[in-house]
């Protein structure tokens, strides 16, 4: 695959023409430039579609499922917190008893911008609310904790680890992720996310890519509909772009400048 674009238009074998747009889950300004161009389009659809159904989405229940100190020593615990702390300025007590995948997520949110409320995909969500449009998720809320509880923490213990000793790494990566997404580049953005998520990739990307498409496939051909993933979830040999080509869908990138 040769094109690269965060904006496609899709068109079944029959039916309505549908749109598909990689976003991402911050509240970096220049990100939003973007919503600005999508607008028009959003308000041409019968159905706004989010990577999740985010009308019933709440905060993650706390847990006790997990425990970061039992993985750690005391001393070990200890100089984590003070490097994650003087880096980040996050105190990772606050994510001892949730899943570390959420820790590592909100490491990585701290090192850009919250010039919005909201995440861009949030944002685009509210925007199709606001202008009675109706909206849906390609996976529910439930789904999206389930997939997360079902991710091994202990390889995600150690990444916390190497983030604490090495904290430059996930800044130097999350800003060449801001700025590949800012040039539409999705096959850049879809390695990235396959090799961050080492052998977690199938359950986070593979997988869900099948489901999500599925459900795509399914939806009512005389509805026009705009449809949000995440960026990462657009390229690859199983990414959305390809399996709906392999069901015959024609596909043509929207470069957006």
């Amino acid at each position: 695959m040769t094109d690269s674009s965060l904006l496609w238009q899709l068109q079944p074998l029959q039916g309505q023409p549908r749109w598909l747009f990689g976003s991402m889950h911050i509240r970096d300004n220049r990100v939003y430039w973007y919503g600005e161009k999508l607008y028009p389009l959003i308000q041409q659809a019968d159905v706004y579609v989010g990577e999740m159904e985010l009308d019933d989405a709440a905060q993650i229940p706390f847990t006790q499922t997990y425990d970061l100190k039992k993985y750690l020593s005391a001393k070990a615990y200890e100089k984590m917190r003070k490097q994650l702390l003087k880096s980040f300025q996050l105190d990772i007590e606050l994510y001892i008893h949730l899943h570390p995948l959420l820790a590592i997520s909100a490491i990585s949110q701290s090192q850009l911008a919250a010039e919005h409320q909201v995440s861009l995909d949030e944002h685009l969500w509210n925007f199709a609310s606001s202008h009675e449009i109706q909206t849906q998720g390609l996976e529910s809320y439930p789904e999206q904790v389930q997939i997360l509880h079902s991710l091994d923490p202990v390889p995600l213990y150690k990444q916390l680890i190497k983030i604490s000793r090495s904290p430059s790494s996930i800044s130097q990566q999350t800003h060449k992720t801001l700025n590949w997404y800012m040039k539409g580049d999705i096959h850049q953005l879809y390695r990235m996310t396959k090799t961050s998520m080492h052998g977690l990739r199938k359950q986070i990307i593979y997988d869900r890519n099948r489901i999500m498409v599925n459900r795509i496939l399914e939806f009512d051909e005389m509805k026009k509909y705009f449809i949000v993933v995440g960026a990462g979830h657009l390229s690859g040999k199983y990414g959305l772009i390809a399996l709906l080509k392999q069901s015959q869908w024609k596909i043509r990138p929207i470069q957006l400048t």
